[in-house]
């Protein structure tokens, strides 16, 4: 029997190729991609014929991605309230889930400049925060009573840290001030009982009422010479302080600044 033409031979998928040679069912592999850090896998189906291998992936799935991609610094922005005033943005709060929190530089192409009063306060699963290069102040209270937060980054644009402002975070284990903070406000680090230490810098001139007291796993504190005065109880109850350095800058230091710190042995002066 005389041999049917290559274009009336039945190809295994149903179908021919222009050349007559048959084509291999197609099958699927699945092709890893990754949108804003978050793996995603796509189908692709990858057609075999002979050589060379040809793939191609599902663009339907592609564009929705992409779209999502696009969204993610609005959702991210739509967990912060804020305010604006004089071209600047405050961060006034936060309605978000996050357990390790990302402040951002901008919004709505503004700079964010201020952690506002109380934005943070009792945000009990807060473990971490990063703050933006655009800030210059932390509000009162702004991080109060954050009880699961271990670790903090402070930027070197920050040039004061407001009264409260780490009050009773009982879970900050270090903190490093940057040399850009010229002031330490009442009570800022009050209670941070994990706190084992703390760099101030040469820039500070002034530490605050109570702003250290009752740190009592604070092991030893050395005060630049660029600061003048030390409020009072400024490192009262520190329980477990065993020495302290006190420039000559200091012109004043107030009452009971150390009182109760009863593992002090030694302080030195000048």
């Amino acid at each position: 029997m005389k041999p049917a033409p290559p274009s009336t031979l039945c190809p295994a998928n149903g179908g021919a190729t222009q050349d007559g040679k048959s084509e291999l069912p197609p099958s699927t592999h699945h092709r890893k991609v990754v949108f804003g850090g978050a793996p995603f896998s796509l189908p692709c189906a990858v057609s075999k014929k002979q050589l060379p291998v040809r793939t191609t992936c599902v663009t339907s799935l592609l564009l929705p991605l992409l779209l999502l991609l696009l969204t993610l610094p609005a959702v991210v922005q739509a967990q912060f309230t804020w305010t604006t005033n004089s071209g600047t943005i405050t961060i006034t709060g936060y309605t978000g889930p996050g357990v390790a929190v990302t402040i951002p530089a901008t919004v709505n192409g503004l700079p964010v400049t201020r952690i506002g009063d109380t934005a943070f306060h009792n945000k009990s699963s807060l473990t971490s925060v990063a703050i933006p290069g655009s800030v210059t102040s932390i509000g009162n209270g702004a991080f109060a009573s954050c009880t699961s937060l271990t670790s903090v980054t402070i930027p070197n644009s920050v040039i004061s840290i407001g009264p409260l402002a780490f009050y009773f975070c009982t879970s900050l284990t270090n903190v490093t001030i940057p040399n850009s903070v010229t002031s330490i406000g009442d009570s800022a680090f009050s209670f941070c009982t994990s706190l084992t230490n703390v760099t101030i810098p040469n820039s500070v001139t002034s530490i605050g009422e109570s702003a250290f007291s009752s740190c009592t796993s604070l092991t030893s504190v050395t005060i630049p010479n660029s600061v003048t005065s030390i409020g009072s109880f400024a490192f009262a109850h520190c329980t477990s302080l065993t020495s302290v350095t006190i420039p000559n800058s200091v012109t004043y230091i107030g009452d009971q600044a150390f009182s109760f710190c009863t593992s002090l042995t030694n302080v030195t002066i000048g």
